[in-house]
């Protein structure tokens, strides 16, 4: 996320690169783990996000001053924590994710956060995650009554360059 964070140049604005907590079976690490069968362990995942936070909040962050951006696992985190938040904050910007258990979604779906907005971003030609778990994601923000805005982009499963813009103007109208 690094090479992201050069590439957007956004002025006055701190960086932080969690990483995932979990070592995965390839190489890495991951902010999932487990399998359907055994089940998924995220707690860890969250913790950090939550401990990221509060950290940004105790220098003297605004919560709407607070964005998270994620790619693939990390859109998927992105999307689960804050709906589980007693609290909104700036924005939430998933690029290829999903969302697994949908109506899980909807159940924990606390509405103390929904004044977070919420860019989702995919790339139309996406094979990883197919684009049409973001258009999903857009449908249960929506009926939950978050402000959600959906572009796809031309582009696989990655990060596109066609997204700076849209990522830029959604931090900045904040």
């Amino acid at each position: 996320m690094e090479p992201v964070a050069r590439f957007l140049r956004l002025p006055d604005t701190k960086w932080v690169f969690p990483q995932a907590p979990y070592k995965s079976d390839k190489s890495g690490y991951t902010w999932f783990d487990g399998n359907d069968e055994t089940g998924w362990k995220y707690k860890d995942s969250f913790k950090i996000i939550s401990s990221l936070i509060q950290d940004l909040i105790d220098q003297g962050f605004k919560y709407n001053e607070i964005f998270l951006l994620g790619f693939s696992q990390g859109a998927c985190l992105t999307m689960e924590w804050i709906i589980r938040q007693p609290f909104s904050i700036g924005g939430i910007i998933p690029i290829a994710g999903f969302i697994k258990y949908k109506d899980r979604f909807k159940i924990d779906a606390n509405l103390e956060n929904k004044e977070t907005p919420v860019l989702l971003i995919h790339g139309d030609r996406d094979k990883v995650i197919f684009p049409e778990e973001s258009e999903k994601a857009l449908k249960l923000f929506d009926e939950l009554g978050y402000s959600v805005n959906f572009n796809l982009v031309s582009a696989g499963h990655k990060i596109p360059l066609k997204a700076k813009n849209l990522i830029t103007d959604f931090i900045m109208a904040i």
